[in-house]
């Protein structure tokens, strides 16, 4: 199993643009991959949304996860899974797909947790996040 960073994108466009600039700060064609979110979305005529994923075994997930949301990801997340020759081979877009609430209900939480309001912007969540992922 491999770590993974992936964020979601509303076009292929905007995903590309993303994989650029994971290249640009060092991430290989091999780390990088882009997937349908959502394939029956195209026949309903709506946009369909992307998944970009980074393999981050090299230990850069902060630098993958900065990138991408600079990038315009609408969400990010993490997880471990299947890598091999340049794709995330186990990925299921109705798992890592479409999701709407996946970044305010663990911000809510993590500001609710232990957050004295004076940390950099982003701490509590990292603080929150760590421990959870860490039981899964």
């Amino acid at each position: 199993m491999s770590p993974i960073v992936f964020g979601r994108f509303e076009t292929v466009a905007t995903a590309e643009d993303a994989a650029r600039a994971l290249y640009a700060h060092g991430f290989s064609v091999w780390d990088v991959s882009i997937l349908s979110a959502a394939p029956e979305a195209r026949h309903a005529g709506v946009k369909p949304r992307v998944v970009l994923a980074a393999c981050v075994r090299r230990g850069n997930p902060s630098v993958a996860a900065d990138v991408l949301r600079e990038a315009g990801a609408l969400d990010l997340d993490r997880t471990q899974g299947n890598w091999d020759g340049g794709r995330w081979t186990d990925f299921d877009p109705a798992v890592h797909g479409v999701r709407r609430d996946s970044a305010q209900p663990v911000a809510r939480d993590a500001v609710d947790c232990e957050s004295t309001g004076n940390e950099d912007p982003g701490s509590e969540l990292e603080h929150y996040a760590d421990p959870q992922r860490s039981h899964d």
